[in-house]
C-alpha cells in the first residue's frame, strides 16, 4: 500500500502505535482513538462492508455530519480498491437520489434517523445500486432495524469484519496510488453536481506540498470544521494522515461553538464565512458588554488595527510607546477574547473556497492570528497558491506552491498544471474534455500576478461586472465587504450593463434581532424585521461606511432588504454556501427591475422549499431603497 492513504496510517502505527490519532466529543466527554485502534477500525470496517456485498472497486456514499465515523467509512472504502462519494447531508433527496445513482453506489453510510428517512423514503428508486445502509448514530431508532432490513448498526459492520474469513478476503485485494479514491460534488452554479475524482497521489502530493510550505508538527491539533464532502476538509484529512496530528470532531452541529472553544486547535481551517461569523459574533458580544468592557477593547482593537494597517502598507509596526500597550493588549483583553471564541492557540491559520474582504484579515490581525488566504479548488486538491507566512496581502491568494504551474490567457483565465489536478468527472467525458487539456486544468477564473509576485483571483471569469460608463468591478469583492458587518448575512450586488450598483441583502437575524430588542422594536418573524424602518437606516448606515472605502462610480446607490434568507433548498446558494447569481438573478428579475427603475416598493411573490422538500408561497411587498 505504498504510496495510498492507507499506506500512511500502517507508518503510523509503526511508529507510534499509542499516539492519539483522533478526539472526538461524545456524551459531553472528549474520548479518543490511537492510531493503532483507528487502524483496527478501518479494516474491521473493510472486512465487514465486503461481506455485506461491496466488492472491490465500488463505491460507497456517506451522507451526514462531521464524524469519525464519516472518515473510517471512506477509508474503509480505499481499503477495498473503492471510492467514497461525500454527500452534504442538507442536500434535498432528489440530489441525493441523483449522486447515489450516479455514483452506482453499493452501500450507503448514515448518521442519523434524519438521513435514515431520506433513505427509507426513496428506497425503492436506489435499491437497484444500494444493498445496504449502515448507521452509525441509531438513537431513536430502535423499531428501524426490523421494520427495514437493509438498514444495519455501525457496530454490527465492524463486528462482522472481525472475522478471520474478512480480514483475508480484504488482505487479498492490492490497491494502487493511482485508483480514484473520493467523488466529491462540485459547488457548480447550475443543474445537478458533477463529481470529481480524486486519486491517493493527488492528496499525497497536496500533502507533501503543504507540509513544505506550511508544515504540521507533533502536538499540533486541528479541528473538523469544514463539510466532509468539501475537498477543503479532504484536505485536512491527507495532512492529518501524512503529519500524525490529532484530529478533533465537535459532538453535534448545535455543539460546535462551545466544543471548538474547550478544543483550542492550533491549525485553524475555516472558511470565509465561518471566519466572518466569529468577527460578527464579537462584534456583537462587545456591544453587549459593560462599560468599562467595551472601553478596554475599542482600545485595544484600535491599537491592533492601527498596528495591522501600517504593516500591510509596508510600513514598520507602531512606536514604542503604543506599540507596547499593543502588546499589553493582546496579552490581556484580546488573548482573553481569542480563548472565548476557541483561537487562544491558533498557530496557522488559513481561509480559502472564496474571496475575503480586508477588513476581516485587518480585524483578525489586530487579534494577533494572522490569517492566510489560499487558493484552489476540488478539482486540485485545493492546492495552487496560498500566503506564506510574512507575506499577507489581504488583495491576493498568495504565491504558488512549488511543483504547480499556473499561465493566464491574454484575457487573464486562470489554468493550472499540478500532479494534484483531478483525472476528470466521473462518468463525464465531455465535461472532462472541456476543462483539462494537455495536463491543464481551466479553472474558470480570472487573475494575475501584482509587482510582488503574488496572484490576485478578480473573481468568476464569468461574474465580472462592467458599468455602462466602463467601469469594470469584481461583485465578490464588494459582498464580502457587506459581509464584514455583522447585520448583514448575504448580499448579492447587481449592475452589469446598468448604470450604477445596487445590493439585494439578506440580515442576520440573530444579531439584528437582539439589536432590535435592545432597541424595543417590535417585531415577529425575519419578514417583519427586513422591513422596519429603523433596520432599512441601520443598514443604510452600514453601507454608507462601505462606500466612504470605495471609488465613487463603484458606490452602492440602491438596495433592498429581502425578507427570507438566501438557502441551498431554493437553489440560492451552493452546498458551500456561495451564491448561484443566475438563479438569483432570474428568481428575483422583477424586483431587481423595479429597483433599477426608481420604484419604491415590490410585490414579491415566490415560492420557497422547506428542510422535507414541500413547497409553499412567499407573498411580501419589499421596500426599495436609496442608499
Amino acid at each position: 500500500m505504498k504510496g495510498t492513504l492507507l499506506g500512511l496510517i500502517q507508518d503510523w502505527v509503526s511508529k507510534a502505535p499509542g499516539r492519539i490519532a483522533i478526539r472526538e466529543k461524545k456524551y459531553g466527554i472528549w474520548r479518543t482513538l490511537t492510531w493503532q485502534e483507528f487502524h483496527d477500525q478501518v479494516n474491521q470496517f473493510a472486512s465487514g462492508l465486503n461481506q455485506l456485498g461491496m466488492q472491490a472497486r465500488d463505491s460507497l456514499a456517506v451522507v451526514g455530519d462531521n464524524a469519525p465515523e464519516w472518515v473510517i467509512a471512506e477509508l474503509a472504502a480505499m481499503r477495498l480498491g473503492g471510492s467514497c462519494i461525500g454527500i452534504y447531508p442538507d442536500m434535498l433527496i432528489e440530489e441525493v437520489v441523483y449522486l447515489i445513482n450516479s455514483s452506482s453506489s453499493r452501500i450507503v453510510v448514515l448518521k442519523d434517523q434524519e438521513q435514515a428517512d431520506k433513505i427509507i423514503e426513496v428506497w425503492d428508486r436506489i435499491k437497484d445500486n444500494v444493498v445496504k445502509a449502515v448507521v452509525w448514530d441509531s438513537r431513536g431508532m430502535s423499531h428501524y432495524f426490523e421494520r427495514y432490513p437493509f438498514l444495519v448498526h455501525f457496530e454490527d459492520v465492524l463486528k462482522v469484519g472481525e472475522s478471520e474469513t474478512g480480514k483475508r478476503a480484504v488482505e487479498a485485494i492490492s490497491i494502487r496510488p493511482e485508483l480514484p479514491i473520493l467523488m466529491l460534488p462540485t459547488s457548480g452554479t447550475t443543474g445537478m453536481p458533477k463529481l470529481v475524482m480524486i486519486t491517493h497521489e493527488n492528496l499525497i502530493h497536496a500533502a507533501k506540498i503543504w507540509q513544505k510550505v506550511h508544515p504540521y508538527y507533533d502536538g499540533d491539533e486541528v479541528f473538523c470544521l469544514l463539510p466532509l464532502p468539501w475537498m477543503g476538509e479532504q484536505l485536512t484529512v491527507a495532512r492529518f494522515l501524512f503529519s500524525s496530528v490529532t484530529y478533533n470532531f465537535p459532538e453535534s452541529p448545535a455543539s460546535i461553538k462551545t466544543d471548538f472553544r474547550e478544543c483550542q486547535a492550533t491549525i485553524q481551517v475555516m472558511s470565509p464565512r465561518m471566519w466572518e461569523d466569529i468577527c460578527s459574533d464579537v462584534r456583537a458580544r462587545m456591544e453587549d458588554a459593560s462599560f468599562v468592557k467595551r472601553f478596554f477593547y475599542d482600545h485595544a482593537l484600535q491599537l491592533g488595527l492601527e498596528h495591522a494597517e501600517r504593516l500591510l502598507d509596508g510600513k514598520k509596526g507602531l512606536d514604542f510607546p503604543r506599540n507596547w500597550l499593543y502588546r499589553f493588549s493582546l496579552a490581556t483583553t484580546l488573548r482573553s477574547l481569542r480563548q472565548r471564541v476557541g483561537l487562544a492557540r491558533a498557530r496557522l491559520a488559513f481561509t480559502g473556497g472564496a474571496a475575503i474582504a480586508r477588513e476581516v484579515f485587518t480585524f483578525y490581525m489586530a487579534m494577533g492570528i494572522n490569517i492566510m488566504q489560499l487558493y484552489g479548488m476540488t478539482e486540485n486538491c485545493a492546492t495552487v497558491s496560498c500566503h506564506y507566512g510574512g507575506d499577507v496581502r489581504p488583495e491576493t491568494v498568495g504565491k504558488v506552491f512549488p511543483g504547480v504551474e499556473i499561465k493566464l490567457d491574454d484575457d487573464g483565465m486562470i489554468y493550472v498544471k499540478s500532479p494534484t489536478n483531478t483525472p476528470g468527472y466521473f462518468n463525464n467525458p465531455e465535461e472532462t474534455a472541456s476543462v483539462i487539456k494537455d495536463g491543464w486544468f481551466k479553472t474558470g477564473d480570472s487573475g494575475y500576478y501584482d509587482q510582488y509576485g503574488h496572484l490576485v483571483v478578480i473573481d468568476r471569469f464569468k461574474d465580472l461586472m462592467f458599468l455602462n460608463n466602463g467601469t469594470r468591478f469584481s461583485p465578490q469583492e464588494l459582498e464580502n465587504r457587506l459581509k464584514f458587518s455583522p447585520y448583514i448575512k448575504q448580499a448579492v450586488v447587481f449592475g452589469d450593463k446598468r448604470d450604477m450598483v445596487s445590493a439585494m441583502i439578506s440580515i442576520d437575524m440573530e444579531i439584528v434581532g437582539n439589536w432590535a430588542n435592545k432597541r424595543n422594536i417590535p417585531y415577529t418573524t425575519l419578514t417583519d424585521l427586513s422591513q422596519n424602518d429603523r433596520v432599512t437606516n441601520l443598514i443604510r448606515d452600514e453601507i454608507g461606511k462601505i462606500n466612504e472605502r470605495l471609488p465613487e462610480e463603484m458606490r452602492i446607490v440602491k438596495f433592498l432588504l429581502l425578507p427570507k434568507e438566501l438557502h441551498p433548498d431554493d437553489e440560492e446558494l451552493t452546498r458551500t454556501r456561495k451564491v448561484k447569481r443566475n438563479v438569483v438573478s432570474k428568481r428575483y428579475g422583477g424586483m431587481i427591475e423595479a429597483l433599477y427603475k426608481g420604484e419604491k416598493s415590490y410585490d414579491l411573490n415566490i415560492e420557497i422549499t422547506y428542510m422535507d422538500g414541500k413547497a409553499a408561497r412567499l407573498h411580501f411587498k419589499v421596500r426599495l431603497e436609496d442608499a
